[in-house]
């Protein structure tokens, strides 16, 4: 049981401090399941991250739900799962009335105005944290060259992401083994 506890409080702090969605709770849930209670190492983040941002819907509960399910098991994915959706749904719940009755508030606009660059800079720092595990020093060609042909056909050709995305994961597949 003491796995499904510490699953749901991690996953918790996630949740109560990954303002900003998704992109603002990934070096949170890394920061946590590599250093905190070791659940993975940073590789093994990195790809989980990966699939995880290849699937449909928050990476914040994919990703809640594949660590607690690797860590626990299906009580270990739902300890998680409950654990980083419980704070916006009460925070929801309880304050909606009052963030809508002050929404042409200086300084509510000011503080959302302030928290965006914090969560490009958590997102640059995860991304530099890893780089070094995810494309080993003689393999950053290949990757970078999906990556600019990906930009290109979703930029400039106009082709669907989900196809890009597929694309790029059987690039993948076959030349990054």
């Amino acid at each position: 049981m003491g796995k499904w506890v510490q699953l749901f409080w991690g996953f918790f702090k996630v949740g109560i401090l990954g303002y900003g969605g998704g992109p603002g709770s990934i070096s949170l849930i890394q920061a946590i399941s590599v250093n905190g209670y070791h659940w993975m190492d940073n590789t093994q983040f990195a790809e989980m991250l990966a699939i995880g941002n290849a699937l449909p819907g928050p990476i914040a509960t994919k990703l809640a739900a594949a660590i607690g399910w690797q860590v626990g098991g299906v009580m270990g994915a739902l300890s998680a799962l409950i654990g980083v959706v419980l704070p916006s749904l009460v925070l929801m719940l309880g304050l909606y009335q009052v963030l809508l009755a002050h929404k042409s508030n200086p300084y509510v606009i000011g503080l959302i105005r302030g928290v965006k660059p914090i969560v490009i800079v958590l997102l640059v720092l995860l991304i530099l944290d890893l780089i070094p595990g995810t494309f080993p020093a003689h393999r950053y060609v290949i990757p970078l060259v999906i990556f600019i042909l990906g930009l290109v056909a979703i930029k400039e050709l106009k082709i669907s992401p989900v196809l890009v995305i597929i694309g790029s994961m059987i690039t993948g597949a076959l030349f990054l083994r």
